[in-house]
């Protein structure tokens, strides 16, 4: 996917959250004046990210159900247009067959119908009499053909009109889904829209030393993981430190958390979901104290709800990960407490 270059308009959604970086206290001459609130600017920027980041995973959401229901509103719209099309080639066998069942109704009302006998008495021969039976059988087997042909048609006309009825219901139904899926796609869009312009308000207030410190790495150092797909996808994730952060970015130049993990697996071969809270259900759940290199760690609000789950990062090793925080954060290996509210872990190969 083409890199998403930063535009303050048209954030696209992704997943991302931010980590505690550990900073020492700054020296209080370099302390900018608290916000009116009293917080801390880094924690405020911090919260403010935390805060982005899950609209941004409900906004992906919301994304991902406003495709399905469009999908399901396509397939029932073809479906419809099916049942109609049975419903029409019904109609036309009706409209075929019934001339000819009329015709043999009034044939038969008429007394036109002669049995053999009379067949036989009326003949001047035997060979006109077999001549006459034959034309008889071939005229009994069109009334039958007729008559069955009828009922077929009525038959099949009943079936495709109850089927398109059927349809054309779920097609509403998956249409009135689709335009709420929508709205709802639309009001979390504004308001993730909002938040970001909230995290680059306290990103702007931050203290010129603490910008700096984001915007350099701070961990060059080499890790390894377990031979295979893990390995490989650790050291392609670890390849990318001094990356920027953009939101819904899936690299190769910018990322987003969930973007940067998904990107590094896929170099090693394999496929992840694109979302924080959807990587979260691969691979199988693996303890906290029993991490290897190449686990994804996830972050949540606190609640240890997967429903609430933010952020994804790649344990490295040594209580560390390495991970595409929030914008103004480069990646780069960070230790694996985060901030705070780690609550689970995936084991994606081995």
């Amino acid at each position: 996917m083409t890199p998403h270059r930063r535009s303050p308009r048209h954030p696209l959604a992704a997943t991302a959250a931010l980590v505690i970086l550990g900073f020492g206290a700054l020296p209080a001459s370099a302390q900018p004046a608290p916000p009116p609130d009293g917080q801390d600017p880094m924690r405020r920027y911090q919260e403010l990210g935390a805060q982005a980041a899950k609209a941004d995973e409900d906004l992906l959401e919301s994304q991902d159900r406003l495709k399905a229901r469009e999908t399901e509103r396509d397939q029932a719209t073809t479906a419809l247009g099916r049942a109609d099309g049975d419903l029409t080639r019904a109609q036309s066998a009706i409209d075929r067959f019934r001339p000819q069942v009329e015709a043999i109704a009034r044939s038969a009302m008429n007394g036109h119908q002669l049995g053999n006998a009379v067949l036989l008495l009326d003949s001047g021969s035997r060979q006109e009499f077999l001549d006459r039976s034959s034309a008889l059988s071939v005229l009994a087997e069109e009334k039958a053909k007729a008559l069955n042909g009828l009922r077929d048609a009525l038959g099949s006309a009943q079936a495709a009109r109850t089927t398109a009825a059927n349809a054309r219901e779920t097609a509403q139904l998956a249409a009135n889904d689709a335009t709420v899926a929508l709205d709802q796609v639309r009001t979390r869009k504004e308001d993730l829209d909002s938040r970001i312009v909230e995290v680059r308000n306290a990103l702007g207030d931050l203290p010129a030393s603490d910008k700096a410190k984001l915007g350099k790495v701070q961990d060059k150092g080499s890790y390894l993981g377990p031979p295979g797909a893990a390995n490989d996808a650790l050291q392609a994730a670890l390849s990318k430190r001094g990356s920027e952060y953009q939101w819904g970015a899936t690299g190769p130049g910018e990322f987003d958390c969930s973007g940067l993990t998904s990107w590094a697996y896929k170099q090693a071969g394999v496929s992840l979901p694109r979302t924080s809270r959807q990587q979260y259900t691969a691979g199988k759940a693996v303890p906290l104290d029993r991490l290897v290199p190449g686990d994804l760690v996830f972050y949540d609000d606190g609640t240890g709800d997967p429903g609430a789950i933010h952020h994804v990062g790649m344990y490295v090793g040594n209580g560390k990960m390495v991970d595409a925080p929030t914008e103004g954060q480069l990646v780069d290996v960070r230790s694996v407490k985060g901030d705070g509210h780690l609550m689970g872990a995936r084991r994606i190969v081995g």
